[in-house]
């Protein structure tokens, strides 16, 4: 009798059920991300062709912006990512953030117009893979659930007394959640 060390397995063969025979491809799990970012930076779209969404839209959103007595505006025309100055592994070993410098190009209306062009900061780029490189580490973004703006009510039971508990939660569309919880003191 062989002892369960000298048992081999002998392989099965393989039984497909389906009636084709076509293999679906494993989809790019960082392409949502990589997508999203260039959306949201919008870097390879000509300034008069971007949509309305990312930085373009929280510039308008925000420009213009006016004195209290109207004489004076500052408005916004459009923006542009330069080079980086470091490459991914210098910025790894200098721990450095790798970026790009974001300038937006301004217009002061007073009695003549004045146009500049303003340095904002460095804005952090996504590597290929959905990373960034902030401070010299490799970091990601990690999806969460959005949840829509509203108010739940919920119910639980509390264990030791089967009483029940009411409780509600208001979701806002922009800004921290408000809970209200029913305690067995109350």
């Amino acid at each position: 009798m062989a002892t369960s060390s000298q048992r081999r397995l002998q392989p099965t063969s393989v039984r497909k059920f389906g009636s084709g025979l076509d293999t679906l491809e494993i989809p790019g799990l960082t392409e949502l991300q990589t997508k999203s970012y260039e959306l949201f930076l919008q870097e390879d779209i000509p300034v008069e062709k971007r949509k309305d969404i990312g930085l373009e839209s929280v510039f308008r959103e925000i420009f213009p912006v006016e004195s209290y007595d109207k004489t004076v505006s500052l408005e916004y025309l459009r923006y542009e990512l330069g080079k980086p100055r470091y490459t991914p592994d210098e910025c790894r070993q200098l721990r450095l953030t790798f970026g790009k410098p974001l300038k937006v190009w301004l217009r002061l209306n007073r009695e003549q117009p004045i146009e500049e062009e303003v340095y904002l900061g460095d804005i952090p780029i996504m590597l290929g893979g959905g990373e960034f490189i902030i401070n010299g580490a490799e970091r990601v973004v990690v999806s969460q659930l959005h949840r829509s703006p509203g108010v739940d009510f919920v119910e639980e039971i509390e264990a030791t007394t089967d009483r029940k508990l009411p409780s509600c939660r208001v979701i806002p569309e922009r800004g921290s959640w408000i809970e209200i919880n029913v305690t067995k003191k109350d």
